[in-house]
């Protein structure tokens, strides 16, 4: 799949024409195959990305729906003040996955990541990135 970076308008850009559509989702459904291999997505309750998702994002949760059925909540969801109390019930007792195509600068990962550590300390939070800083890597948070 090709993939590049748009220097003025700051984002990563995904060449659909380059591989093709069938292309991106036979890259897409290795990668969602090689995490459940290393995190088994049979695990988690809810699974949470952008409110606004890409076709990447489309194509992720599509794979991740062929193991699991989770409950699907967004990014928005979780940062909104205050949190529904139904959902933030379910973030204490659940396991979550955190999915979005591309993390560039970490900053909304952090707030997402601190918002749930809050309310769901003894829980699994897992984070799956297609594209990413090696610096934001979960060993390093």
């Amino acid at each position: 799949m090709g993939v590049t970076f748009d220097d003025t308008e700051k984002k990563f850009v995904f060449d659909f024409e380059h591989d093709g559509a069938d292309d991106m989702g036979l890259s897409i459904q290795r990668a969602v195959d090689s995490a459940h291999k290393e995190i088994n997505l049979y695990h988690f309750d809810i699974v949470i990305m952008p409110k606004n998702r890409t076709k990447v994002n489309q194509y992720m949760l599509r794979y991740i729906y062929r193991f699991n059925q989770p409950k699907l909540c967004s990014v928005e969801e979780i940062l909104s003040k205050p949190m529904d109390e139904e959902l933030s019930s379910m973030i204490r007792q659940q396991n979550v996955l955190v999915i979005d195509d591309v993390t560039t600068s970490g900053s909304t990962l952090n707030e997402v990541l601190r918002t749930l550590r809050i309310l769901n300390e003894d829980n699994e939070i897992t984070i799956f990135s297609l594209i990413g800083r090696n610096d934001l890597m979960a060993e390093s948070m």
